[in-house]
């Protein structure tokens, strides 16, 4: 009569009812389950739901999870999750989880019991049989020859590498290529002169800024052809130091002045803006062919050994004469 005074309420006006599942029954050590314990009823009923140190039996919880309640059809849907998991096999039963509850007009708590729900924990491996087995005795491992040829071909092919990059270290040092082959002999200094002067017209210069582009194109000329035949850096030095190291070399002085002449006149139009007449620039012009022309070497056929040169009228035009100390250039004697 007790017991069924106590069901009564919840049997006959159900304020109050209570579920719980999993979401599966049958797992593997150390898989997880969820546990959930859902309860549904009036919004006027209190409850009390169970919290994180609930007795699940032989089930480890791992981590709870108590949503905030929600509203469905008028009443009140509230639940509380657990993680759950175990590391030994067999048949496992959640026991029952009590749910506290209060109706209106009641300030007594009263109790609501979940069913139990059967778990099933196998094995990893539920075909093996036994627990301790003997070891295994260790297994060779095969040895792998492509594996091995690959690393003996990259040392011989590392050391190829080094012994070339050894050689090409040595002979970029001594200025040589690392391979050996027929260059094409530069032309002579006065030749690449005489072309660059050749595309050089002075007629129709009128505007200064062609005027100043000419006289630096006949004093760039010079000077290289100077650095090319006497060796000396002309396009990085001043006139004075051009002069100075033509000094030291030995030119001839008329020579020297030469130079002096024609790279003092294109100064004064380069640095100066300095405008010279129109038959000026045919002058410049010609000068500098004058100095290219009376230094220039000319390699003849060899002297004959009869006489010196200029001796004997057949033997041709003598040209002109190289000192082989100073790299003065006299005229010889005309034919």
């Amino acid at each position: 009569m007790f017991l069924w005074l106590f069901f009564v309420p919840v049997q006959a006006d159900a304020p109050i009812s209570i579920s719980s599942d999993v979401d599966k029954s049958t797992i593997r050590i150390g898989d997880l389950i969820r546990y959930t314990v859902t309860v549904t009823h009036d919004p006027d009923v209190r409850i009390q739901l169970p919290g994180e140190g609930v007795n699940l039996g032989g089930f480890d919880i791992r981590a709870y999870e108590a949503p905030g309640p929600r509203r469905e059809r008028g009443r009140i849907v509230t639940e509380s999750a657990y993680l759950i998991s175990t590391f030994f096999t067999g048949e496992f039963e959640i026991p029952p989880t009590a749910v506290f509850y209060a109706l209106p007009e009641d300030t007594a708590y009263r109790v609501l019991m979940t069913d139990p729900i059967h778990i099933t924990v196998e094995s990893v491996h539920p075909g093996e049989e036994g627990d301790i087995r003997e070891i295994k005795p260790p297994e060779e491992i095969p040895r792998n020859w492509w594996l091995t040829l690959r690393w003996i071909g990259a040392g011989v092919l590392g050391g190829v590498l080094i012994v070339l990059g050894w050689i090409v270290y040595r002979r970029a040092r001594a200025g040589k290529r690392l391979l050996p082959f027929r260059e094409t002999p530069p032309r002579p200094p006065h030749e690449v002169a005489f072309d660059a002067l050749e595309r050089l017209s002075p007629s129709g210069l009128t505007d200064p800024v062609l005027i100043k582009a000419f006289y630096t194109d006949v004093s760039e000329i010079i000077r290289r052809y100077i650095e090319g035949r006497f060796f000396v850096p002309a396009p990085e030095m001043t006139t004075r130091e051009v002069l100075d190291a033509l000094m030291r070399e030995q030119i001839e002085p008329d020579i020297r002045e030469a130079v002096r002449i024609l790279l003092e006149a294109c100064d004064l139009v380069k640095f100066a803006k300095l405008i010279p007449p129109a038959p000026r620039h045919r002058e410049v012009l010609d000068q500098a062919c004058e100095i290219v022309h009376r230094t220039k070497i000319i390699l003849g056929p060899s002297l004959p050994e009869s006489g010196p040169v200029g001796e004997n009228e057949e033997d041709g035009p003598a040209g002109l004469e190289v000192d082989a100390v100073t790299g003065a250039v006299h005229e010889g004697k005309d034919p």
